[in-house]
């Protein structure tokens, strides 16, 4: 089965050199790589090539690809998306590292249970030292389901998996231009209704928490605003497929929590949404939530009342 790892790259000098080493010394052979340089305005493209020459067997299968412009982490990912030929393919951060044997545990699971997408499990990295390993979710499909879309409850990333192929064609615009913070959010939560999952808890990922300039590391108003667009397109998937499922209207509410939580106008959400409630329970908590008279400790309890009730 051939593999190919996509890497986005912007602002990654210090750890880009770590990463593509790890990524080269995989195991597993049969694997392309697809570096798209974001227009970076350091030396992360120089430090790369470097790498690629001190590994000639891996060269030949090396492409770095250029945005004329930087577009941001979306159209990164969607134009990675379009590179990709192979069977199966798997997202690596430029500034993680990846074990040596990830693509050949992942592999290995994918044709042991023809799964459209395998899990593996994950540790922390921070100052070079590896916290304890974070396993991925064990509940079947429907719970699974349900909870991803809830949100707060699953991981909704999109490094650390492998992927078929084939699903790319089973949700349109698997990224899009604009969305640059959840972006994994508004991919993963589309893929759980039209993809098998398996996992394994061998590690196979390690998730850099000290790169202080990563986007999780800095949330904004902006970035809450992607959020907003993330969970529309997530909405209009449903919509589409003639079925709106509580557990995603308990993932649209949650974009008002946000709202609450930072500040941002509830008429942000509602112009960005255009959500309407559906489910009497989803009325309900979209009323108090729209409430100022309602303390947020108060819609909040409730909200993970029906929360609970939605993953049942």
């Amino acid at each position: 089965m051939s593999i190919t790892i996509l890497i986005p790259i912007y602002g990654v000098e210090q750890y880009i050199a770590q990463c593509a080493e790890a990524l080269f010394s995989q195991t597993y052979q049969d694997i392309d790589y697809v570096f798209c340089n974001d227009c970076t305005p350091d030396r992360s493209i120089a430090v790369l090539q470097e790498v690629v020459e001190r590994y000639p067997n891996r060269k030949p299968r090396v492409r770095i690809i250029s945005n004329e412009t930087n577009k941001g982490i979306g159209y990164t990912r969607k134009r990675l998306i379009d590179e990709v030929h192979g069977e199966a393919f798997f997202f690596a951060d430029s500034d993680d590292v990846l074990p040596a044997n990830a693509m050949e545990v992942l592999a290995g699971r994918m044709q042991e249970t023809d799964a459209d997408i395998v899990e593996g499990a994950y540790r922390e990295y921070h100052d070079g030292k590896l916290g304890e390993p974070c396993l991925p979710s064990h509940d079947d499909a429907d719970s699974y389901f349900s909870k991803a879309l809830c949100q707060n409850i699953i991981q909704l990333r999109v490094w650390g998996k492998l992927f078929k192929a084939s699903v790319i064609a089973r949700v349109p615009s698997l990224f899009l231009e604009g969305i640059d913070y959840a972006e994994d959010v508004c991919a993963t939560s589309r893929l759980v209704a039209v993809a098998s999952r398996a996992w394994t808890d061998e590690v196979v990922y390690w998730y850099r928490t000290d790169n202080t300039a990563s986007y999780t590391k800095n949330i904004s108003q902006k970035n809450i605003l992607s959020y907003f667009r993330a969970m529309r397109e997530v909405l209009r998937f449903y919509h589409m497929r003639g079925h709106l499922p509580l557990s995603v209207e308990i993932g649209m509410l949650n974009c008002y929590r946000e709202c609450r939580k930072s500040g941002v106008p509830l008429s942000e959400a509602d112009a960005i949404l255009q959500y309407y409630p559906e489910h009497l329970s989803a009325k309900l908590l979209y009323s108090l939530l729209h409430s100022n008279a309602v303390p947020l400790p108060i819609s909040d309890l409730l909200y993970r009342i029906v929360r609970g009730v939605a993953v049942l």
